[in-house]
Protein backbone atom coordinates (compact mmCIF):
# COMPACT_ATOMS: atom_id res chain seq x y z
CA UNK A 1 0.00 0.00 0.00
CA UNK A 2 1.40 3.38 -1.03
CA UNK A 3 1.84 6.37 1.24
CA UNK A 4 -1.24 8.11 -0.16
CA UNK A 5 -3.47 5.06 0.34
CA UNK A 6 -2.08 4.60 3.84
CA UNK A 7 -2.94 8.19 4.72
CA UNK A 8 -6.50 7.80 3.41
CA UNK A 9 -7.09 4.54 5.29
CA UNK A 10 -5.61 5.83 8.55
CA UNK A 11 -7.64 9.02 8.38
CA UNK A 12 -10.82 7.10 7.60
CA UNK A 13 -10.08 4.71 10.48
CA UNK A 14 -9.41 7.56 12.91
CA UNK A 15 -12.71 9.20 12.00
CA UNK A 16 -14.62 5.93 12.36
CA UNK A 17 -13.05 5.26 15.76
CA UNK A 18 -13.95 8.72 17.01
CA UNK A 19 -17.53 8.28 15.81
CA UNK A 20 -17.70 4.99 17.70
CA UNK A 21 -16.25 6.76 20.73
CA UNK A 22 -18.91 9.46 20.45
CA UNK A 23 -21.63 6.80 20.31
CA UNK A 24 -20.17 5.04 23.36
CA UNK A 25 -19.87 8.21 25.44
CA UNK A 26 -23.45 9.24 24.63
CA UNK A 27 -24.97 5.76 25.09
CA UNK A 28 -27.08 6.82 28.10
CA UNK A 29 -28.34 9.94 26.35
CA UNK A 30 -31.81 9.31 24.82
CA UNK A 31 -30.99 11.93 22.17
CA UNK A 32 -27.87 10.06 21.01
CA UNK A 33 -29.36 8.10 18.10
CA UNK A 34 -31.64 10.94 16.91
CA UNK A 35 -28.69 13.37 16.97
CA UNK A 36 -26.47 10.96 15.04
CA UNK A 37 -29.18 10.45 12.43
CA UNK A 38 -29.90 14.17 12.23
CA UNK A 39 -26.21 14.96 11.74
CA UNK A 40 -26.27 13.06 8.44
CA UNK A 41 -28.48 15.64 6.73
CA UNK A 42 -27.19 18.57 8.79
CA UNK A 43 -23.50 17.85 8.18
CA UNK A 44 -22.74 14.89 5.91
CA UNK A 45 -24.94 15.80 2.94
CA UNK A 46 -23.81 19.48 2.82
CA UNK A 47 -20.21 18.29 3.24
CA UNK A 48 -20.51 16.00 0.21
CA UNK A 49 -22.10 18.79 -1.85
CA UNK A 50 -19.24 21.16 -0.97
CA UNK A 51 -16.65 18.53 -1.85
CA UNK A 52 -18.35 17.92 -5.21
CA UNK A 53 -18.21 21.59 -6.20
CA UNK A 54 -15.45 22.44 -8.70
CA UNK A 55 -12.36 24.15 -7.32
CA UNK A 56 -13.11 27.21 -9.44
CA UNK A 57 -16.09 28.01 -7.19
CA UNK A 58 -13.70 28.88 -4.36
CA UNK A 59 -11.04 30.57 -6.48
CA UNK A 60 -11.42 34.10 -5.10
CA UNK A 61 -9.70 36.21 -2.40
CA UNK A 62 -10.44 35.12 1.18
CA UNK A 63 -12.28 32.07 -0.13
CA UNK A 64 -10.98 30.01 2.81
CA UNK A 65 -12.53 32.48 5.24
CA UNK A 66 -15.84 32.20 3.38
CA UNK A 67 -15.56 28.42 3.51
CA UNK A 68 -15.10 28.61 7.27
CA UNK A 69 -18.18 30.81 7.51
CA UNK A 70 -20.19 28.17 5.64
CA UNK A 71 -18.98 25.46 8.01
CA UNK A 72 -19.78 27.53 11.09
CA UNK A 73 -23.17 28.36 9.62
CA UNK A 74 -23.95 24.65 9.41
CA UNK A 75 -22.87 24.17 13.02
CA UNK A 76 -24.81 27.20 14.26
CA UNK A 77 -27.94 25.96 12.50
CA UNK A 78 -27.47 22.53 14.09
CA UNK A 79 -27.14 24.08 17.55
CA UNK A 80 -30.55 25.71 17.06
CA UNK A 81 -32.19 22.28 16.67
CA UNK A 82 -31.42 21.08 20.21
CA UNK A 83 -32.70 22.48 23.52
CA UNK A 84 -30.36 21.10 26.19
CA UNK A 85 -26.84 22.53 26.34
CA UNK A 86 -25.10 19.17 26.41
CA UNK A 87 -27.14 17.97 23.43
CA UNK A 88 -26.07 21.07 21.50
CA UNK A 89 -22.47 20.23 22.35
CA UNK A 90 -22.67 16.59 21.33
CA UNK A 91 -24.48 17.37 18.09
CA UNK A 92 -22.19 20.19 16.95
CA UNK A 93 -19.07 18.19 17.85
CA UNK A 94 -20.15 15.59 15.29
CA UNK A 95 -19.20 18.00 12.51
CA UNK A 96 -15.50 17.47 13.15
CA UNK A 97 -15.88 13.70 13.39
CA UNK A 98 -17.76 13.43 10.10
CA UNK A 99 -15.21 15.74 8.49
CA UNK A 100 -12.40 13.44 9.61
CA UNK A 101 -14.24 10.29 8.52
CA UNK A 102 -15.48 11.59 5.14
CA UNK A 103 -14.08 14.90 3.89
CA UNK A 104 -10.44 14.35 4.83
CA UNK A 105 -10.15 10.86 3.26
CA UNK A 106 -11.89 12.05 0.06
CA UNK A 107 -9.54 15.03 -0.17
CA UNK A 108 -6.65 12.68 0.52
CA UNK A 109 -7.51 10.63 -2.56
CA UNK A 110 -6.23 13.51 -4.64
CA UNK A 111 -2.92 13.70 -2.76
CA UNK A 112 -1.38 10.39 -3.81
CA UNK A 113 1.24 12.03 -5.99
CA UNK A 114 2.23 14.58 -3.33
CA UNK A 115 2.46 11.90 -0.63
CA UNK A 116 4.22 9.26 -2.73
CA UNK A 117 7.66 10.02 -1.27
CA UNK A 118 6.57 10.46 2.34
CA UNK A 119 7.90 8.05 4.98
CA UNK A 120 5.91 6.15 7.60
CA UNK A 121 6.45 8.62 10.43
CA UNK A 122 5.74 11.58 8.19
CA UNK A 123 2.40 10.03 7.22
CA UNK A 124 1.54 9.35 10.87
CA UNK A 125 2.36 12.96 11.70
CA UNK A 126 0.15 14.14 8.86
CA UNK A 127 -2.72 11.96 10.09
CA UNK A 128 -2.34 13.44 13.60
CA UNK A 129 -2.40 16.96 12.13
CA UNK A 130 -5.45 16.02 10.04
CA UNK A 131 -7.28 14.86 13.18
CA UNK A 132 -6.64 18.14 15.03
CA UNK A 133 -9.59 19.98 13.42
CA UNK A 134 -11.91 17.46 15.09
CA UNK A 135 -10.73 18.83 18.45
CA UNK A 136 -11.04 22.40 17.17
CA UNK A 137 -14.65 21.74 16.16
CA UNK A 138 -15.25 20.39 19.67
CA UNK A 139 -13.99 23.68 21.10
CA UNK A 140 -16.38 25.64 18.89
CA UNK A 141 -19.17 23.24 19.91
CA UNK A 142 -18.59 24.35 23.51
CA UNK A 143 -19.12 27.96 22.39
CA UNK A 144 -22.46 27.15 20.76
CA UNK A 145 -23.57 25.00 23.69
CA UNK A 146 -22.44 26.83 26.81
CA UNK A 147 -21.66 30.48 26.08
CA UNK A 148 -23.33 33.63 24.71
CA UNK A 149 -26.72 31.95 24.93
CA UNK A 150 -29.50 33.63 23.00
CA UNK A 151 -26.99 35.42 20.75
CA UNK A 152 -26.44 32.96 17.93
CA UNK A 153 -24.90 35.59 15.65
CA UNK A 154 -22.24 36.33 18.28
CA UNK A 155 -21.58 32.64 18.87
CA UNK A 156 -21.12 32.26 15.12
CA UNK A 157 -18.75 35.22 14.96
CA UNK A 158 -16.57 33.98 17.85
CA UNK A 159 -16.48 30.41 16.52
CA UNK A 160 -15.64 31.71 13.04
CA UNK A 161 -12.76 33.82 14.39
CA UNK A 162 -11.35 30.87 16.34
CA UNK A 163 -11.73 28.58 13.32
CA UNK A 164 -10.02 31.04 10.96
CA UNK A 165 -7.18 31.59 13.45
CA UNK A 166 -6.66 27.84 13.72
CA UNK A 167 -6.53 27.45 9.94
CA UNK A 168 -4.09 30.32 9.56
CA UNK A 169 -1.81 28.80 12.21
CA UNK A 170 -1.88 25.46 10.38
CA UNK A 171 -0.98 27.19 7.11
CA UNK A 172 1.79 29.15 8.82
CA UNK A 173 3.51 26.33 10.71
CA UNK A 174 2.53 23.30 8.63
CA UNK A 175 1.92 19.74 9.88
CA UNK A 176 5.12 19.41 11.94
CA UNK A 177 5.02 17.39 15.20
CA UNK A 178 5.93 20.48 17.22
CA UNK A 179 3.23 22.69 15.76
CA UNK A 180 0.60 19.95 15.96
CA UNK A 181 1.53 19.24 19.57
CA UNK A 182 1.36 22.91 20.48
CA UNK A 183 -2.00 23.35 18.79
CA UNK A 184 -3.31 20.24 20.57
CA UNK A 185 -2.32 21.64 23.97
CA UNK A 186 -3.82 25.07 23.22
CA UNK A 187 -7.10 23.52 22.05
CA UNK A 188 -7.31 21.34 25.16
CA UNK A 189 -6.77 24.39 27.37
CA UNK A 190 -9.47 26.31 25.47
CA UNK A 191 -11.90 23.41 25.83
CA UNK A 192 -11.20 23.22 29.56
CA UNK A 193 -11.76 26.97 29.95
CA UNK A 194 -15.00 26.84 27.96
CA UNK A 195 -16.35 23.79 29.76
CA UNK A 196 -19.16 24.78 32.16
CA UNK A 197 -19.63 23.85 35.79
CA UNK A 198 -21.12 20.29 35.75
CA UNK A 199 -23.76 21.13 38.36
CA UNK A 200 -24.94 24.21 36.49
CA UNK A 201 -25.12 22.26 33.23
CA UNK A 202 -27.16 19.49 34.82
CA UNK A 203 -29.62 21.99 36.28
CA UNK A 204 -29.95 23.76 32.92
CA UNK A 205 -30.57 20.49 31.10
CA UNK A 206 -33.16 19.41 33.68
CA UNK A 207 -34.96 22.74 33.23
CA UNK A 208 -34.96 22.54 29.43
CA UNK A 209 -38.41 21.79 27.98
CA UNK A 210 -38.84 18.47 26.21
Amino acid sequence: MGAGSTYVMLTLGAGALLLLGWAYVTTDNPRSTPMLAKSVWLFVLPMIVLIALPDAVFAFPLSLWVGVLIEEGLKANAARTERASMDKFWLVSLYGLWELAIAKPINGLGSHVELAEWGRWEILGLVAATALPALMHTVTAAIYAFHLKGRLWLQLLVAWALHVTFNEMVDLFGPSPWSSGGQFVVLLILLALLWPDPKATMEANDAAPT
